[in-house]
């Protein structure tokens, strides 16, 4: 616990928890864009993550694959 009376810097958030944070609960491109610009990010690192973001939302293969009906 740091002392009293002595502040405590608040790192900002890293751009690898906002990808992950989209990821994981599916933002679309649009509110990406409106999270990152909101943090401060580049415009340049802004339209890396959008992309990342949704290559993986269109790729078949990162989606979880669901057993077949009646499968043991």
């Amino acid at each position: 616990m740091p002392p009293t009376g002595i502040a405590t810097p608040t790192a900002p958030p890293r751009p690898s928890r906002l990808i992950a944070e989209a990821l994981v609960q599916r933002h679309g491109p649009h509110r990406i864009a409106k999270r990152a610009a909101r943090l401060g990010l580049s415009p340049q690192l802004t339209v890396a993550m959008v992309a990342a973001c949704g290559q993986t939302a269109v790729d078949p293969s990162a989606a979880p694959r669901r057993p077949a009906v009646g499968t043991p």
